[in-house]
Formats: C-alpha cells, sequence, structure tokens
C-alpha cells in the first residue's frame, strides 16, 4: 500500500516534468547565395541577431537584439490571445489577434531520418512550405510544451505546428529565401521558472494593428482644399515623367479620430519622407477609426505619399 501511495505521489511530477518551462538564445545568421549580395543591408533589415526566447505552459515572448542592444519584441498572451510588438523607434506598442492567420501556409512533412544534434539533443527535422519561402526546422522531443495550451493561435501557423510535433519547440530554423537563407539557431537553453513580470508590457499606448480590426481605417472623402494641399507639396520636388516613388507614412489614429505619433515608415536620402510627413501633418485629411467588435479602438495606420522623380 505504501508503494502504491508513493507510485501515486510522484506520477504527477513525471507528468509535469515533461514539459518545458525557461529561456532560449538563439543566433541568427544570414548565409548569401551570391558574393554580390549586400549582407549589411539584408542585417539591418531584420529584428537583430540574437532572440531571447521564454515559454511558459501559457504565454511567450522573443525579444531581438541588434548590436548588443534591444530593438524588437513580440509576446504572446493566452488571456487576451492576442500578440503584442514592441519597437523600440516607436512610441506605442501594437497587437494582433492571434486567432487570425497572418500568411499563406502550403504543407510539411517530418523526416526522422534527418538528424541533428543541437546542444546535446537529438533532433529530427520537418520541411515547411509557405508564402515566405522554404524552411527546415529542427525539434527535440527533450524540449517541449502543452501544445493543447495554443489551440486556435493560427498567427504564424503555431498551434499545427506545435501540434504536429507533439509540442516540440524548434532548435534550429533554416529558411531559404530568393537570395539568401536565414538560420536561426539555440545557443542556450536554460529550463526555469519565468515570472509573470517578465511578460509586462513597457508603459506605451496600445494600438490595434491592421490585421486584428474587424473593420479597417478608412480615409474620409478629401475635400478641395485637402486635394490642393496634397499636389502643391508633391508637385513641389516632382518631375515630370519621373518614376514612381511611394513614401508611407505611419501614425496612430485614435478612436476619437485624431492621429498623433506621425513617422515615415524609412527615411531616403532626398529628404522626400519630410514632405510626406507634412502632408500627413497639414493637409487635414480625416479617417474613420478601426472597429473590433463593433467598438472603435485606438489603431496604427498608414498613408502613402506619391513622388515622381
Amino acid at each position: 500500500m505504501k508503494k502504491l501511495l508513493t507510485l501515486i505521489l510522484i506520477l504527477p511530477c513525471i507528468g509535469y516534468a515533461q514539459y518545458f518551462s525557461g529561456e532560449i538564445t538563439y543566433e541568427v545568421k544570414i548565409k548569401p547565395k551570391s558574393d554580390t549580395l549586400d549582407l549589411k543591408e539584408i542585417i539591418e533589415q531584420n529584428h537583430g541577431t540574437t532572440t531571447s526566447y521564454i515559454i511558459t505552459a501559457h504565454n511567450y515572448k522573443s525579444t531581438y537584439y541588434k548590436d548588443k542592444k534591444y530593438s524588437y519584441s513580440y509576446s504572446y498572451d493566452d488571456k487576451t490571445q492576442r500578440m503584442y510588438d514592441d519597437h523600440t523607434d516607436k512610441p506605442y506598442i501594437t497587437f494582433r489577434d492571434s486567432r487570425k492567420s497572418n500568411f499563406e501556409y502550403y504543407g510539411s512533412q517530418i523526416f526522422k531520418d534527418s538528424t541533428a544534434a543541437i546542444l546535446g539533443h537529438d533532433c529530427y527535422m520537418v520541411m515547411s512550405e509557405s508564402e515566405y519561402g522554404v524552411a527546415k526546422t529542427y525539434y527535440s522531443d527533450d524540449i517541449k510544451v502543452d501544445y493543447a495550451n495554443f489551440e486556435g493561435h493560427k498567427v504564424g501557423n503555431w498551434y499545427n505546428k506545435l501540434k504536429e510535433v507533439d509540442g516540440a519547440i524548434p532548435l534550429r530554423t533554416v529558411t531559404e529565401f530568393d537570395l539568401y537563407f536565414e538560420i536561426r539557431e539555440a545557443i542556450k537553453i536554460e529550463e526555469r521558472k519565468v515570472k509573470p513580470k517578465e511578460f509586462k508590457l513597457p508603459q506605451k499606448p496600445l494600438a490595434a494593428s491592421f490585421t486584428a480590426l474587424d473593420k479597417q481605417i478608412e480615409m474620409q472623402p478629401p475635400s478641395q482644399q485637402q486635394i490642393q494641399c496634397y499636389q502643391q507639396k508633391v508637385n513641389s520636388v516632382s518631375v515630370q515623367r519621373g518614376e514612381k516613388t511611394t513614401i508611407l507614412v505611419s501614425f496612430l489614429l485614435e478612436k476619437n479620430g485624431k492621429i498623433k505619433f506621425i513617422k515615415p515608415l524609412e527615411e531616403d536620402a532626398e529628404g522626400l519622407h519630410k514632405i510626406a510627413v507634412d502632408i500627413v501633418t497639414n493637409c487635414g485629411f480625416q479617417y474613420t477609426p478601426g472597429i473590433i467588435a463593433e467598438e472603435p479602438v485606438d489603431s496604427e495606420a498608414y498613408f502613402p505619399v506619391v513622388f515622381f522623380r
């Protein structure tokens, strides 16, 4: 009887121990297909060269570092089923609905005989294809979570990927793009208790990304004065028969219709981004806020300004 009682007490502990909670550090490398490819430009466009990934039974967070400095993070909260994106160069945080898929996934195949050892863990490979390219991902049965806790998580095809490998977490991913390979490999695995405060968001305003909206932001019909304002500013630097150049300007549209945090998506050497920001700031265009669950919400918006150079 005593032995039976001991066995009953031990079994729940064994069941609990099989799931991973902790931190995985990844290194991201770019391998160009051609010597003529500007490697520096590609690295600059990426969020970072090192990633810290923490995960518990229900939540996770991926933090990117560029030149050892924090650059970007995204996190998942199972209570809201939202993903939160924080960029260092944005004064607000955007959120996505994890239940809404964000890309087209074509399929995958498991190769149990294609093995590798990563940080002492025996791994097998899964080849998958999506609109972003072909990826070879290596998993170990030693590092896994309960995939059932992430049911309905469609962003990144996360739930289906987890279910396919019985909750295993990727330790190496090699993604083939048109011009280069991106290699993301674990360089450190630390099993530990992740504290709730590690998922705490910075003190910034929250705004819905366009993918989270049930109804998108709409620009109200511009007045003749607003159109003239736009044309005058664009024509002041455009040339006839010039090449089309589009500058995107981002801003936060509050649910009351006011705009703030106006910023170009990228800066150009000619300074066209400054004129684009001036147009959004001073031409007086009006917008109808985006909708979630039949209620207007603060949301991120983009305005294209077209020049001919």
